[in-house]
Order: structure tokens, then sequence, then C-alpha cells
């Protein structure tokens, strides 16, 4: 057994490994699990310290109204804790959106909030804090 923490994904142990999840152990402290940058662009991962607040440490999942491109640019951020505001309001705003079991008022609310985060997230990787939406962004 490597002490050395290892992508869950591909085993690499270099290329910007990142805390994804973590696993509660019955009988002590538990562990981390991680991700290189590639498998968190391919998987489309949250880092652990940018999850939403209520999370459990599971693994999460950008939402679909997150494009592929802005993934990838969020996984150069690295751990990212100055995501978790913003995903406080995305996860709840797309999985209402995305929702059936609400009324079309309440899943076109949400659907604005969660593209609303989604500029956010632009915002937060734009180097100058200017750069303009690149095209299919909101």
């Amino acid at each position: 057994m490597s002490l050395l923490p290892r992508c869950m994904y591909c085993e690499r142990h270099d290329g910007g490994l990142v805390a994804v999840a973590e696993v509660a152990s019955g009988s002590g402290p538990g562990w981390s699990s991680y991700a290189c940058k590639n498998c968190r662009i391919e998987q489309r991962l949250v880092p652990l310290v940018a999850q939403a607040s209520n999370s459990w440490g599971g693994l999460h999942h950008w939402p679909e109204v997150v494009p592929h491109e802005l993934v990838a640019r969020l996984a150069d951020l690295g751990d990212a804790p100055q995501l978790r505001p913003i995903a406080d309001r995305l996860f709840p705003a797309a999985a209402v959106a995305a929702s059936r079991a609400v009324d079309d008022r309440r899943r076109g609310i949400a659907a604005v909030t969660a593209q609303a985060a989604v500029v956010s997230l632009w915002a937060a990787v734009a180097p100058d804090g200017l750069t303009p939406v690149p095209d299919g962004g909101p």
C-alpha cells in the first residue's frame, strides 16, 4: 500500500491532485479520494473544498448547466475554496431547474439563478475579472 495520494480514476500520483471526496470510516478518521486535473475535467468533478456547504463529502459533479470549457478552466484553479459560495447557489438551483416535480414558475426562477451562478463561475476563472464570457456561455 502506497502512502502517496493517487488519482482515484487513473492512479497517477502527479498531475495536480485535488481532494474530491471524503470517505468516512467507522473505526478511524477516514480518508480523502483524489483526482488529477485531467480526470476532474473528464468526470466533471467538484473539488471537496468547493462543494456546497451542505455536502457530506461525497463525489459531486458539475451540473450540465456548466459548460465543458468552464469545467476545464475551473480545474485550473485546483482546490478553489472561493467557489463554495457559488456552489451553494448553483447546486440547489440546478436541481430545481431540472426537476419535473415543481411548477414551471419555480423551475424558471431556478434556471435563471443557475445561469447567474455560471456567470459567477466564469468571473472566478477570469484572470482580470473582466474577461468576456466565451461563445456558448450566458
